[in-house]
């Protein structure tokens, strides 16, 4: 190895949560990595999510656990546990906007979900409230309220603290083809008089893979979009408020999912997804507007929605391709020619992905923490970016 030689275990290419969560997982287990982001950290997938942290329920929404609600229970355990510093990641003074979700309805709207709910199959993940418990954004409703076991993040301050402790391992460089190279026992990668080799090269650019696989000569997996047309409201009059209402659901998605953030003024606003979104990719943006006034004032009768000033926000979510394009249930990780292809398919599986990903390197090689010095690239750092309705 001459001096401009540099060995790794991983080079993760994409710093969307999935990269960043992976790249502090294998540091902390003692391996040397580095993260490439073509532009901004989450400045694809993750800062345009509604930043829920769930284990499942709105899955299971027509009435009996699935495979999805199922693959995703267990993750809002794993995300405190990081919150609480326990564990390869830690998230230690990261402060949830929200540390519980809700699901409201019309009560005579449910149906045999009341039942369901109250199943033992449900119990500690969502639990009927009394009206006095109910949270400041549904105080004085009428209808039935549900506590759920989630919660919801700040996706730029989760970006910013994954980011703090391997700050000196992250650098924007859009990667092609033309970057990387298959090399004995892995990949290599030549920079201004620098060479780089890693055991592992991670693909977790979320629509940036697609192109990746290709250009690389892969033989990945097809890679699949599903748009959303996401609604963002400003109103004098909003409180804070962190649910999804199912009332008069006719198929087992959330009427409106709703998340509360502040702009760049610190003012509230209200960011919905949901049907709405799923259903208002064909609409233009004056319609889904239209739209969206329809069902707040059906979802939310008690606040006068005429003067609120509303806009969209287009999002597609890159997954693996699946039969149908239906969602997939888990976080994918696939290993190829020492190359791992990655989608989390949901923010709440950052924590199953990097497993996997690490999992297949502790199958290969135990790591070696000497190797772990600052390795000083000629590539300038890459900067966590915003969220549409705070940037700068």
């Amino acid at each position: 190895m001459t001096q401009a030689d540099l060995n790794l275990d991983l080079i993760i290419v994409g710093g969307g949560v999935a990269g960043l969560w992976t790249l502090n997982h294998a540091h902390a287990l003692g391996y040397s990595a580095i993260l490439l982001e073509a532009d901004q950290l989450g400045c694809g997938q993750t800062l345009a999510s509604q930043g829920m942290i769930h284990g499942g329920i709105k899955y299971a929404l027509g009435g009996a656990l699935t495979g999805a609600s199922e693959a995703i229970a267990g993750m809002p355990d794993r995300w405190r546990e990081a919150l609480a510093g326990r564990g390869p990641v830690n998230l230690t003074g990261l402060e949830p906007l929200a540390d519980r979700y809700y699901l409201f309805a019309e009560g005579t709207s449910l149906g045999r979900l009341t039942s369901f709910f109250a199943s033992r199959a449900l119990r500690g993940r969502i639990e009927r409230l009394k009206p006095a418990e109910y949270p400041e954004g549904l105080q004085g409703y009428d209808g039935v309220v549900y506590g759920l076991a989630d919660f919801v993040l700040d996706t730029r301050a989760l970006l910013d603290h994954l980011r703090k402790p391997v700050a000196d391992r992250i650098y924007r460089l859009r990667v092609t083809g033309s970057h990387v190279h298959r090399a004995t026992g892995g990949w290599s990668l030549a920079l201004n008089g620098v060479r780089l080799h890693a055991r592992r090269l991670v693909l977790s650019a979320g629509a940036g893979n697609g192109p990746l696989i290709d250009s690389l000569g892969l033989s990945g997996p097809g890679m699949q979009l599903r748009p959303l047309h996401q609604v963002i409201v400003r109103h004098r009059t909003l409180s804070p408020l962190y649910a999804h209402c199912v009332t008069g659901i006719r198929r087992p998605e959330p009427r409106l999912t709703i998340t509360t953030h502040a702009d760049a003024n610190g003012d509230l606003l209200w960011y919905l997804g949901g049907q709405l979104a799923t259903d208002g990719v064909e609409r233009s943006e004056a319609h889904q507007i239209e739209q969206a006034r329809s069902e707040l004032a059906a979802c939310v009768p008690w606040i006068d929605w005429t003067d609120a000033v509303m806009e969209t926000l287009r999002v597609d979510r890159a997954e693996p391709a699946v039969e149908g394009g239906s969602r997939p249930d888990e976080a994918y990780v696939r290993e190829t020619d020492d190359c791992l292809i990655c989608w989390p398919t949901k923010l709440s599986l950052a924590p199953d992905l990097a497993d996997r990903v690490t999992g297949s390197l502790l199958a290969d090689c135990a790591p070696d923490p000497g190797r772990q010095a600052e390795p000083g690239l000629p590539l300038p750092p890459a900067e966590t970016g915003w969220p549409d309705w705070t940037k700068p």
